[in-house]
C-alpha cells in the first residue's frame, strides 16, 4: 500500500508536468518538453514504472545550439541530437509512441485532476514547468504561473489549496500570487521544490522575509478576536512580530471604533474586547475591599499610611470606573458590580 501511494503522488506530479509542458492534444504518442534533465528524468522513471508491462519504445531528443552530443545519464532509450540555433540552453523532448498508451494517460491525467487530493502534487509538477519567482525592488517577490489564457483548472486548484490574492494579468499572460501567506502554503508544501532551480530561488527569497506579512485588515481582525481576554501592547507586538507602535496604531483605530477599552495598571495598559470586564491593580482591589463599607478619605490614607491627596487620587480612578461612589456626607463606598473584576 505504501509503495502504491508513493507511486500516485509521483503520478500526480507528472501530470502537473505534462500538463504544463505536454502535449495533451496528440493521439499518437505521450510527450513531454524541458530544459531541465532532472524533470525529464522523473518524468521518464515514472512513465517507465507506471506502464513497465507493456512494450513501447522510448525516445528523447536533445536540442542544442551546436547540435552536439550532451552528457546526460545513459537511458535504455534511444537518442538523437538536433541542432536549435535559439537554444540559450540544451532542451529535451520525451516521446514515448503508443496510441493504446497515450490513451491509458489520459484516462490517468483525468483520474488525477477529478480528484482533488491530489491537487497539491500536480501544482507542485505544474509550477516545475511552468512557475517562476520574481524578485523585484523594495523587497517586492511574487510567484507566477506562465499561462496563455485564464486557467479554471488553476484557479480551481489555487483556490483548494487556500491560496488567496491572485489574478491573472492578460499583457504578462501570467497568474500572479502575492503575499507572505500564500508563501507560507507553498513553503509548507513544498509547492516550488520539483525544479532544483525554482527551489533554490523560492527557498532563497522565502527566507529573506524579515517579519510576517498579512493580509489587509489581518492584523485589526485578529487582534480584536484574541482581545476576549487582556494583553498588553507589548504582548501583541511579540505574538505577531510587529513593532510596538504598529500595534498601537491598530489598538487605537479598534479604540476608536468602539471595539475595545484599555485599562491601565501600572506602567502598562491592558486591552479587552469583553465590555463586560474591568481590570484593576492589586492597590485598586484593597481600596474595594475597605471600601465594603463607607470611608472618609481620611480613614483611607491612614490605613494606607500615605497622605490623603494620594488616596483621593486613586479614589477618583476608581469612580471613573464606576465601582465606587461618593456619599452625601463625603464617605465613599463600592458600588454594587455586576461585571466581572480581574486584579492584575
Amino acid at each position: 500500500m505504501k509503495k502504491r501511494l508513493l507511486l500516485d503522488k509521483k503520478i500526480a506530479e507528472c501530470v502537473g508536468l505534462w500538463l504544463a509542458e505536454g502535449d495533451n492534444k496528440s493521439r499518437l504518442e505521450i510527450t513531454f518538453t524541458n530544459n531541465c534533465w532532472d524533470l525529464v528524468n522523473s518524468f521518464y522513471n515514472t512513465i517507465d514504472n507506471l506502464f513497465k508491462e507493456y512494450k513501447y519504445n522510448i525516445r528523447i531528443y536533445i536540442y542544442s545550439k551546436e547540435g552536439s552530443e550532451v552528457n546526460m545519464p545513459p537511458k535504455d532509450c534511444v537518442k538523437k541530437y538536433y541542432t536549435d540555433n535559439r537554444a540559450r540552453k540544451p532542451y529535451y523532448i520525451f516521446r514515448l509512441a503508443s496510441v493504446e498508451l497515450i490513451k491509458r494517460w489520459k484516462e490517468i491525467v483525468k483520474e488525477i485532476i477529478s480528484n482533488n487530493k491530489y491537487y497539491r502534487d500536480v501544482l507542485r509538477g505544474f509550477f516545475a514547468g511552468e512557475g517562476n519567482i520574481k524578485e523585484g525592488s523594495h523587497n517586492s517577490r511574487t510567484l507566477r504561473i506562465a499561462q496563455k489564457d485564464k486557467n479554471k483548472f488553476v484557479e480551481n486548484i489555487l483556490g483548494f489549496l487556500n491560496i488567496r490574492k491572485f489574478y491573472f494579468s492578460p499583457n504578462e499572460r501570467n497568474y500572479v500570487i502575492h503575499g507572505k501567506w500564500n508563501w507560507d502554503i507553498f513553503a509548507k508544501g513544498k509547492l516550488a521544490d520539483l525544479h532544483p532551480d525554482k527551489k533554490e530561488r523560492f527557498w532563497r527569497s522565502y527566507n529573506s522575509y524579515k517579519e510576517e506579512h498579512y493580509e489587509n485588515n489581518y492584523l485589526r481582525d485578529n487582534i480584536f478576536s484574541i482581545l476576549s481576554s487582556p494583553h498588553t501592547t507589548k504582548e501583541l507586538s511579540k505574538k505577531y512580530n510587529r513593532s510596538f507602535a504598529r500595534i498601537q496604531d491598530v489598538l487605537i483605530d479598534l479604540k476608536k471604533r468602539d471595539k475595545i477599552r484599555d485599562f491601565r495598571v501600572g506602567s502598562l495598559n491592558y486591552w479587552t474586547n469583553n465590555s463586560n470586564l474591568i481590570i484593576i491593580s492589586g492597590i485598586k482591589n484593597k481600596y474595594l475591599l475597605m471600601l465594603k463599607n463607607p470611608r472618609r478619605i481620611s480613614e483611607i490614607a491612614k490605613e494606607f499610611k500615605v497622605n490623603s491627596k494620594s488616596s483621593y487620587r486613586r479614589l477618583k480612578e476608581l469612580e471613573r470606573l464606576n465601582l465606587i461612589t461618593r456619599r452625601e456626607d463625603k464617605r465613599w463606598i463600592r458600588k454594587r458590580m455586576e461585571k466581572k473584576i480581574i486584579v492584575i
